[in-house]
C-alpha cells in the first residue's frame, strides 16, 4: 500500500472512531437509559480500535507526531474517556490531512522517479541539483508556477552549456554524441520552446499542472544529458 493510501485509510478510521465516540458520548450525556456496562463495553472497544490505529499512525508519521496513548480505565467516567478519544482522533486527522499530498498519486510517483534519476547530479553540479530538486519540491506542493519557473531556468541554463548556436544545432550535436535519439529531436526542440515561454518570454503564461510537470521532466532530462556530455569531455 502506498503512503498516500495509508494516510487516506487512517483518516477514514480516525473519522469513524470519532463519529462513534461522539454519538456514544451524546447518548451517555442525554440519556440515563443506557446501562453502565453496555456503555463501558462500547467505550472499551473504541479505545482498543483507536490504539490499533494509533500504532499505524506512528509508522506513517515516522515519529513526527504520535497521538496520546489511551487505555480504558473502569475507574474513570466513560464520558471523560470518550471526550478525550474524540479530541485525539480530531488532532490525528488534522495531522494526516497535512501529510496528504495535494497532487495526484500518478504525479507524485513520477516526481519520486525523477528524484531518483537526478540523485547523481549532486556530485556533478550542486547548484544545478538544488534548482532541479527545488522545481520538483515546488510541484509536490502544487506550486505549479514556481515549479515551472525553476525548471525553465534550469532548461535555459543547460541549453546555453550545450554546443551549438541554436536549439537545432544543439539537438544535432547531442544526436551526434549518441545522447539524443534522432526521433526525439522534435521533443527536445518542443521542450526548449516550452521552457523559454514559461521562464523568459511570456509573462501571461501561467502553466497548468501538466505543463509544469513537462518542464520539470525536461529540466531533469537535460541536466542528466549535460552531465553525460561532460563525462565525455565535451
Amino acid at each position: 500500500m502506498s503512503a498516500e493510501a495509508q494516510i487516506n485509510s487512517l483518516i477514514v478510521k480516525f473519522k469513524e472512531i470519532k463519529t462513534r465516540a461522539d454519538t456514544l458520548l451524546e447518548k451517555a450525556i442525554v440519556s440515563a437509559m443506557i446501562p453502565y456496562l453496555q456503555l463501558g463495553a462500547q467505550t472499551k472497544t473504541l479505545v482498543e480500535i483507536y490504539e490499533t490505529t494509533r500504532y499505524a499512525f506512528a509508522t506513517v508519521s515516522k515519529g513526527q507526531s504520535v497521538p496520546a496513548l489511551l487505555q480504558y480505565d473502569q475507574s474513570v467516567a466513560d464520558t471523560a474517556q470518550l471526550l478525550k478519544l474524540s479530541i485525539e482522533c480530531a488532532a490525528s486527522m488534522a495531522f494526516l490531512e497535512a501529510l496528504r499530498s495535494p497532487i495526484p498519486t500518478a504525479d507524485k510517483d513520477r516526481l519520486d522517479s525523477l528524484r531518483e534519476e537526478i540523485a547523481s547530479l549532486e556530485t556533478f553540479d550542486e547548484n544545478l541539483f538544488k534548482h532541479v530538486g527545488g522545481a520538483i519540491g515546488e510541484y509536490e506542493k502544487a506550486h505549479y508556477l514556481a515549479s515551472a519557473l525553476l525548471a525553465g531556468k534550469v532548461v535555459v541554463y543547460v541549453l546555453e552549456q550545450l554546443p551549438g548556436e541554436t536549439d537545432e544545432d544543439r539537438a544535432s550535436a547531442l544526436v551526434k554524441s549518441s545522447l539524443l535519439d534522432e526521433k526525439m529531436k522534435p521533443n527536445f526542440l518542443k521542450g526548449a520552446r516550452r521552457a523559454r515561454v514559461h521562464f523568459t518570454h511570456n509573462i501571461s503564461a501561467v502553466p497548468l499542472p501538466q505543463d509544469a510537470l513537462s518542464v520539470v521532466t525536461d529540466a531533469c532530462t537535460l541536466s542528466i544529458t549535460l552531465m553525460k556530455l561532460r563525462s565525455l569531455g565535451k
